[in-house]
This record gives C-alpha cells, structure tokens and sequence, in this order.
C-alpha cells in the first residue's frame, strides 16, 4: 500500500479537507520571497517558466526547466509534481503547528479528473469544469467550515486583463469560472494517447507521430521542439492549459495558477494507467533517458538533481485514486497528427500578412505552382501517390486565446461559422495556443506549427460526393465560444497564423 493516496476532486465536497489545507499552504507559499525561497510559490512557478520580464534579468538556479516535445516531458513533470508535493504538505504542517490544528500528514496531491464523464448531452455538473474550491473567492477560516470567509488563495479571477498588465493581475480566461466546461470531451479526453503502444519514437528525421510520451531526443531537454509533441502532450495536456488560458494558458505563467498542479497530476495518472494496458506498452530503457538530471528542490529549500531513474524511484511512495475512472475508456475523435517536413507545397494561403483569427475563420489555399499534381488537386481534390499533409504554421497569439481551435478542410460554406463538431467529416484537427505567445519558448519567433495526414480525409469525401469542386479552403474555428463581451472588447486576445499549406511528400 503506498503512503499517500492522490484523490480525484471532481468527486469531492468543495472544501474537503485535501483542498482546504492545499489552499491553506498555497496562501502560506505565496508569502515567501519570489527570489530567494526556493519553496516559495512564485519561485516554484518560475521553475517551470519565467515570464518574458525576466529571462533578460537576474534569474535564480533551477528555473525556466520546463521540457516540452520531448521525451522527458513526463518525467520531468513528475519529479516536479513530487517535490512540490512535498513542500506542500510541509507548509501544512507549519500551518496546523503555528494554529494549534490537527492537519493530515499524509496530505497528497489532487488531481483535476475533467474525462471522467463521457461526450454527449452535459448534465448540470461537468468534470471539464473548473472544481469549486478553484472558482470561490473566498473560503472558510476553519477546516470544520465555521468561521467567517477569507479569501481563497485557489481562486484567479476570468477576466479580460490588457496585455500589458498580463503578469501584474492574476487571471484565468473570461467565463473560465463558471459551471461549464472549459473545453469538449475530445479535447480533455486521453483515449487517442492511450491508442498508442509505444512510449516514444526513434532518434532521428521527424517521422509521423503515433507516439505516447513524445519523440527521442536524445539528451537534449528542449523547451519545445519542431518534431513534434506527442500525443499526450498535446491531447488533452495542450487542450486543457488552452481552455483555462489567462496564466494557465502561458507555459511561463502557468504554474502560477493552483490549478495547474491538479491538471498535471491527471496528466501523470496517465501514464501508470497507459503502461497497465500491456500489449507492448513500456518505459524507454536508453541511458540518455534514465541517466538525464533535472534540478528541483526539496521541503527544506535544498536544491537536489535527480536522474529519470531516481525520480521514478523516489516517486513511488503514492498511487492515485483511481485509474480507470477517465483514462480514456470511453471513445474520442482522434486526429492524424505528424511532425512537420519538408514537402512539396501544392497549395497554400498567400495573405502576405498574419492572419487573425479572431473568430471562425475561413482561409482559401491558392495554387503555389502550375505542376499537374497541383492542377489535379485543385480540380477534384486528386491525392497523389505519396498523400496530403495539411500544416499550420506560425500560430501566435499576444495572449492566450481562451480555446484551442478545430481545422475543416474544404467545409461547405457557412461550416466556418462553427457549427462544426470533432465527429464532422470535414474535421481535421486542432490547433493549440500553449506556448505560442511572444517569449514563450520559440527563439526564433516562429510560433506553433501542426500538421496532419489529410490523404484518408480527402479520398472519404471524394467517395462520399463531399469534396467541393472549386477553390480550396480551410476554416479554423474556436473549440468553444468565445464570450461577446471579449470578443468585441478591446483587450480581446489577438491570435493569428500566418500560413496553412497542402503538401505532398
């Protein structure tokens, strides 16, 4: 039996003791020095990211780690996960010491449980919303429930903040508080990951993706990586920071918000519960993987770097709740997500400009040459020999967006207005904002960049008389509505792509 149990918060009482006393030691972290204190909960943030303000400043040991479209990122999270966890539940015993409380020392984490009821028809309560404990501005003073209310160190207000005040004002994305869902079944649910039976893919060119934890790479712990995340990362681990945006919705910023922490405990529940189901599902035994260091630090402010082996190790002194309950039993819309190549372009859109995509938005793809591959497609969506790959590139946004957004392919006219759905013929994929924002980790600027196998899609509607004849078009569509009142505001978030393209290998 494991020492500590992490426990589901969807199913429990908004102010069950384990969420009670997690806010209690947030309240407590976020009294210590930013810079100086380790155990801090601002320094502990900045471990996984450092807004943009200070990467040109003075930074501390450990921070802006946080790996991501690479096969550490698992890992790395957990050793994360584990080390907070034990600063957390040192801050509680400080706090029931200093009170003269009796507090749980087996405190565990939570996790955020948000596919734990399927698609179709929502009932009044959702596990794709926010839990209560994170949307009340205030909680009781005692763990009994009596006292007067006092504000709730879980709760960031949804709110429409201007993009220059975006790391001065805690926030979650407008509407973000509610009772509703933050995004779709499909996009919180991990049964496309689970799909797969293999851990990672092979060192080498990029190649599709069909891969659980992410493609090798080698020792390099790469903050993003144009290979590509798997599919985990990207469904729902992308997904869900999309739909609760604000600083969740930032890779520097994200580990600010308390919900974060419970997100990615879920993410790690994945894993144990993907491994259980056998046909070939295993770690990576490589020693670039297993002997990999990462820099964290303990209760006591001790910095410590374990190796991939020795958080696995260290780490198995819990078990979670449950994993069965929403790991992805029940069926999800999968997409066929490939790292982006080098290819033969022939067609595209040609704006000359950013894009916005401020709303659904429909982008017509105009012939890139005269050759009779291209002139085929063109004219009656003809796939060659070696297929279609349809990509997004430069996909930025000042601040996140609030909701990743779908891909249609040659929809017909008003499917662009989102009325479309994941089950849609026309659907392709998604497009994520996390880590697209200006600083995030892209040295080059370039922004996200997707791309997926259409050839299947193509010769389906071709079979079925769906593929229009005429110009080609994409539409980008919001995964949720995007609240009136932002939309039209002025400090609504401005995402943009620069270019979507059909190739051929």
């Amino acid at each position: 039996m494991a020492k500590y149990i992490r426990r589901d918060a969807t199913a429990m009482a908004t102010w069950d003791p384990v969420l009670y006393w997690y806010a209690r030691a947030v309240g407590e972290m976020q009294q210590r020095n930013p810079d100086e204190d380790p155990t801090g909960w601002v320094y502990q943030a900045r471990i996984h990211g450092v807004e943009k303000s200070r990467l040109t400043k003075d930074t501390r040991p450990g921070w802006n780690q946080c790996p991501h479209g690479g096969w550490f990122f698992l890992p790395w999270h957990r050793g994360y996960l584990w080390y907070f966890e034990k600063i957390v539940r040192a801050a509680i015993q400080q706090i029931a010491t200093r009170e003269g409380r009796i507090a749980p020392k087996d405190w565990a984490l939570p996790y955020w449980n948000y596919a734990r009821d399927p698609a179709g028809e929502l009932p009044a309560f959702t596990s794709r919303a926010l839990p209560a404990a994170f949307r009340e501005p205030t909680m009781p003073e005692h763990p009994d429930g009596s006292g007067q209310q006092v504000p709730n160190p879980l709760y960031l207000p949804d709110a429409a903040v201007p993009e220059k005040d975006f790391w001065k004002k805690p926030h979650r994305g407008v509407g973000k508080n509610s009772a509703a869902e933050v995004v779709p079944y499909d996009e919180a649910s991990p049964y496309c990951a689970m799909l797969r039976n293999l851990f990672s893919l092979p060192l080498g060119p990029p190649v599709p993706q069909p891969s659980f934890g992410s493609g090798n790479t080698g020792h390099d712990m790469p903050h993003y990586e144009k290979r590509g995340p798997g599919v985990l990362e990207l469904t729902p681990h992308g997904m869900i920071h999309d739909g609760v945006a604000g600083w969740m919705g930032e890779v520097a910023g994200s580990a600010r918000d308390p919900i974060f922490w419970l997100h990615h405990a879920n993410i790690d529940r994945f894993w144990p519960a993907w491994l259980r189901r056998g046909d070939g599902r295993k770690n990576p035994n490589d020693q670039s993987w297993l002997t990999r260091k990462y820099t964290f630090f303990d209760e006591a402010g001790t910095m410590l770097t374990p190796t991939t082996e020795e958080v696995l190790t260290s780490a198995g002194d819990y078990e979670y709740q449950s994993l069965d309950s929403g790991t992805g039993e029940q069926p999800a819309v999968c997409a066929r997500q490939l790292a982006p190549a080098e290819e033969r372009v022939l067609v595209m859109s040609n704006p000359g400009h950013p894009l916005s995509l401020a709303g659904p938005t429909e982008v017509p793809l105009e012939a890139a040459n005269d050759s009779s591959q291209t002139q085929d497609f063109l004219a009656g969506g003809a796939v060659p020999e070696n297929g279609l790959i349809l990509t997004v590139r430069g996909i930025r946004s000042n601040v996140p967006p609030g909701t990743p957004y779908r891909i249609y392919l040659n929809p017909p006219q008003g499917q662009g207005e989102g009325q479309g759905r994941p089950d849609d013929a026309y659907f392709v994929g998604w497009v994520s904002f996390f880590g697209s924002s200006e600083g995030e980790h892209h040295g080059n600027g370039d922004g996200n960049e997707f791309s997926y196998d259409i050839t299947e899609r193509v010769r389906q509607l071709q079979e079925q008389g769906m593929w229009a004849e005429g110009p080609v078009t994409v539409s980008l569509v919001p995964s949720t509505t995007i609240p009136s009142e932002l939309a039209a505001g002025p400090h609504a978030p401005q995402p943009t792509i620069d270019r979507v393209t059909i190739t051929t290998r």
